[in-house]
């Protein structure tokens, strides 16, 4: 798997790209906001003067193009069956940044061999000339090509939020990375759904703990993302929350993974002090 994953990185970056990044953004299971993720954090990366392309890779179950409302003729099915080719199906969203669809319900596209794999990532390098930042959505758990995608990344954050399987299901998502992990590959966890900065901090330095003791690495924090309710009202309604409800907590959260991606320093997140401010109370 090693090797492949090293030929697909050389696929899709030509060392000499200077300023082009490739960010996987993977769970080790499913609902835990991957792609909410992905597309309004497309939009800040934008918003802060980035060219931005989503690669939908969730390639049986792809949904970027639903929670954009866009509706593609082409997708990527039609690149791998050398019906379309790939910059025929980058499209510009509404937003102004770019996106693959992914098919949707097509099991065959589950299951590429390396062939089409690499077929596909040489592809990719076609387009990745004009572009600042590429996201690629990947499917959720530990599939090789869930892997691959991953370890051809500059950086790949595995998302979990506070429920427990999710927990244990990312864990096992970047035990599994790490086991492959080229040096060039930056590992982080970003926890995605916390009530409190707080919570996210201590599940991540859990999880890490645990990782450190197994595998004698330690994982990235890239910070959480605080729930919010205008974030299903935005899906069901196929709005990006961080456009429609830019002052929400999720938008603000957002906002800083962009800025972490840009300059790759966490700014300490703080919840308001109200909020710090009963938590903290204590008894004398």
């Amino acid at each position: 798997m090693h090797n492949h994953s090293y030929a697909l990185k050389h696929l899709i970056k030509d060392e000499g790209q200077q300023g082009f990044q490739v960010v996987a953004i993977s769970s080790g299971k499913g609902g835990v906001g991957k792609s909410t993720i992905t597309v309004n954090l497309a939009y800040a990366l934008q918003n802060l003067g980035k060219r931005v392309l989503i690669l939908d890779a969730d390639l049986a179950l792809g949904n970027v193009d639903i929670l954009l409302d866009e509706r593609p003729k082409y997708n990527l099915g039609d690149v791998i069956a050398g019906e379309r080719n790939i910059n025929e199906v980058v499209y510009t969203s509404k937003y102004g940044f770019k996106f693959i669809p992914a098919s949707s319900g097509i099991e065959k596209l589950a299951n590429l061999s390396r062939q089409e794999q690499l077929l596909l990532m040489s592809s990719l390098k076609e387009i990745a000339v004009d572009i600042d930042f590429m996201l690629i959505d990947t499917a959720a758990g530990i599939d090789e090509k869930v892997v691959n995608f991953c370890l051809a990344s500059d950086r790949t954050t595995v998302i979990t939020t506070p429920d427990p399987t999710a927990i244990t299901d990312s864990y096992a998502l970047a035990r599994l990375l790490s086991k492959y992990k080229p040096t060039t590959m930056e590992l982080g966890i970003l926890v995605n759904m916390v009530s409190s900065i707080r919570e996210g901090r201590e599940i991540f330095l859990g999880m890490n703990r645990i990782f450190e003791r197994f595998t004698g690495n330690t994982l990235e924090f890239y910070g959480c993302i605080r729930a919010d309710k205008k974030v299903n009202e935005s899906i069901r309604k196929r709005w990006l929350t961080i456009e429609k409800f830019p002052n929400t907590k999720f938008s603000e959260d957002v906002r800083s993974f962009a800025e972490f991606l840009l300059t790759g320093e966490v700014k300490p997140q703080k919840d308001n002090f109200w909020k710090r401010f009963f938590s903290n109370m204590v008894k004398i």
